[in-house]
């Protein structure tokens, strides 16, 4: 039986900082153009001859646009939190450092949330920092 993988592609761009147990420039508040690659697998096609329609995926890029653009991401324990909150800057807060391990892992969690069903299912999220750098996850 063929299985069939789609993937839709999308930026955001965010700030964040590594605070927790970390030593290194990444310290440092700094900005990234953050690219997301969403894979949806499946077996069976529906009556247009589709996995999936590529307009369902946008689903995920509202969600992504709403919480990670143009905002600060930072661990729930960094100071900076409350600096940022006094300037009345967006900021997205994490359980674990914003790595872009830890960001794919959210998404992932969303993503599981907005399309698993018994037809399709997330295959794997990829988070790239840089054209050079990323993270892939996989359910």
């Amino acid at each position: 039986m063929p299985r069939f993988i789609i993937t839709k592609e999308f930026t955001f761009e965010a700030a964040h900082r590594l605070f927790r147990n970390y030593t290194g420039k990444c310290t440092n508040n700094h900005g990234h153009s953050f690219k997301i690659k969403l894979h949806i697998e499946g077996n069976e096609l529906d009556d247009k001859d589709m996995l999936m329609d590529f307009q369902e995926t946008k689903k995920l890029k509202s969600w992504v646009e709403e919480n990670f653009d143009h905002v600060t991401i930072l661990w729930e324990k960094d100071p900076m939190i409350q600096h940022m909150a006094e300037l009345q800057n967006k900021v997205f807060i994490t359980k674990k450092n914003p790595t872009s391990e830890h960001i794919a892992e959210i998404i992932l969690e969303k993503a599981m949330q907005l399309f698993n069903s018994e037809k399709v299912k997330v295959n794997c999220i990829e988070v790239n920092e840089t054209c050079t750098t990323g993270a892939r996850i996989f359910p």
